[in-house]
This record gives C-alpha cells, sequence and structure tokens, in this order.
C-alpha cells in the first residue's frame, strides 16, 4: 500500500479514537449542551467524509482489506454515535391572528409529519433502483429479510459507489444491499431470511472482539477519577490507570521486574520504572 494512504489512514485511525472519546463523554454527560452534541455529529460526519475520500484513492485490490478493518470501526462508531441525543432545532408555529376566520387550519396542515414520511438527509428524491452519493457507515433504506420489510440500514461497505452489503439497524444483521426480498417459488420471506444470514468468519469474529475491547477501555480510561502522573522509580500495580506525558492516558496491565505493560488506546506498550 501507498505510504501517503498508510499515513493517511493512521491519521484517520487517531482521530476515530478520539471521536470515540467524544461521544462518550456526550453520553456520560447528565445534561450535554446543544452545542456538544452538533460539535459530536459533526465530528463523526467529518471522519467518515474523511474515510470515503481515502478509500477512493486504494486500489481495489486492497480496498478489501481497508473495509473490514477501518470500515467497521467508522460503522461502529455511527453506530455508537446513533444513541446520542436528538436536539430538535425547533419549528415555527402560526399565531392564533394567522389561523383563518371562521375555523382552525385542517389537522393536516397542522401536525408535524412522522419520521416514517420525512425525507432522509442522504435519500432525498431516490427513486426505488437509483442510488444517492453514499458513503461508508452512511444511512439508506434496504430489504432485510430477518425483520421481513424495508428497514433502516448503515452502509458497510461499497463497490464502485453503490452499497454491497448493509447493517440492520433493527435487528444488527448484515447482509446484502437489496430493496426487494429475494424471490422464491416456495417461500419468499424464508429465501430472503436465508439470504440477510450471514455468518462471519473466525478472523472477523476476533477483530470485532478487539475493537470491543478497546472501545470498553477508551470508556474506562475516559471516566477514571483516580489517575497516577506516571513518574519513574515509583510503584505500581496491575489495574492502576497512569497518565504518561507522551501517550495519554493507559491501564496497568502487567508489572514486571524494572517495567510495567500498560494498555494505551494506541496499543500495549513497556514502561520502564528503573
Amino acid at each position: 500500500m501507498d505510504e501517503a494512504i498508510r499515513s493517511k489512514l493512521h491519521d484517520l485511525s487517531e482521530k476515530i479514537i478520539d471521536a470515540t472519546d467524544l461521544i462518550v463523554k456526550v453520553l456520560d454527560a447528565e445534561n450535554p449542551t446543544t452545542d456538544e452534541v452538533i460539535s459530536a455529529h459533526r465530528t463523526i460526519a467529518a471522519v467518515a467524509d474523511e474515510y470515503a475520500a481515502i478509500v477512493t484513492e486504494i486500489p481495489e485490490s486492497q480496498r478489501g482489506h481497508v473495509e473490514r478493518t477501518t470500515g467497521r470501526r467508522v460503522t461502529d462508531l455511527r453506530r455508537q454515535a446513533s444513541k446520542l441525543p436528538q436536539k430538535s432545532a425547533g419549528q415555527s408555529v402560526a399565531n392564533a391572528s394567522d389561523v383563518p376566520a371562521g375555523g382552525g387550519w385542517p389537522f393536516l396542515l397542522q401536525r408535524t409529519p412522522s419520521k416514517s414520511i420525512e425525507p432522509r438527509r442522504d435519500a432525498v428524491n431516490i427513486k426505488r433502483g437509483e442510488t444517492p452519493h453514499l458513503r461508508v457507515g452512511g444511512e439508506i433504506e434496504a430489504w432485510c429479510g430477518t425483520c421481513a420489510g424495508l428497514t433502516e440500514h448503515h452502509i458497510f461497505a461499497l463497490v464502485d459507489g453503490k452499497p454491497k452489503q448493509v447493517i440492520c439497524q433493527g435487528c444488527n444483521a448484515r447482509h446484502g444491499f437489496r430493496v426487494t426480498p429475494a424471490r422464491s417459488k416456495d417461500s419468499p420471506i424464508v429465501a430472503a431470511t436465508t439470504a440477510a444470514t450471514y455468518k462471519p468468519s473466525r478472523q472477523e469474529m476476533e477483530a470485532r472482539k478487539k475493537e470491543e475491547e478497546r472501545f470498553a477501555l477508551q470508556k474506562e480510561l475516559a471516566e477514571a477519577t483516580v489517575v497516577r502522573p506516571f513518574v519513574v522509580r515509583e510503584r505500581y500495580k496491575a489495574g492502576e490507570i497512569v497518565q504518561h506525558a507522551e501517550h495519554g492516558r493507559g491501564k496497568i496491565e502487567n508489572v514486571l521486574r524494572g517495567s510495567i505493560l500498560v494498555r494505551f488506546r494506541t496499543g500495549l506498550k513497556s514502561l520502564s520504572i528503573m
């Protein structure tokens, strides 16, 4: 892989970590401000946009690996972002003087449109079979065999700018993108469900487990209230959270003779205490 692209992916990885910390901070706040929520959403959107731009520069033969690693992290980031509070921007209403004489406005003109009839930001004026400008981690409506209907999905992989695999927001199943059920003479629903069933490989399961452990560590480090500054020649014990001048916060995993193993956001590092 080109060194420039490798450097961009490294920088993007750092931004994903920072964005994850930002999500944790907002979710843990008892009453986050509108600015904090908007800032979190904008940060996540910027990360997704940067990832989509990088993917276009990667040769197709190497794109699959990046989509399975960095792409999964971006998707997981957006999934965590879906838990953020949705701040309303407000909507003006008619004053009493604006109501027509002899009666009020018809109900259909007064009520706020339901979510089901409001166009999605990334799918305005899209007809069945058409695909808008999409990005990995974005949202799109697709057919889910498990849910037996059209539901909101996160885009997991793109091929030639078109969605290839999606993750259902309802049942969390990952499957190929389609807007209609699979055809079958016997049972269309069963056929669609079978087609939607996905069994991850051992490598993918291990990668997901590592990603979950990484997120749990990031949350633990962000929430820690007792943090020791790292100082050489001090005594430490496993489980303590330390603050390193270069690597930031980390959790001690093991204490050896003359050194300690600390798990930072960027990985496991050995620090000398002699």
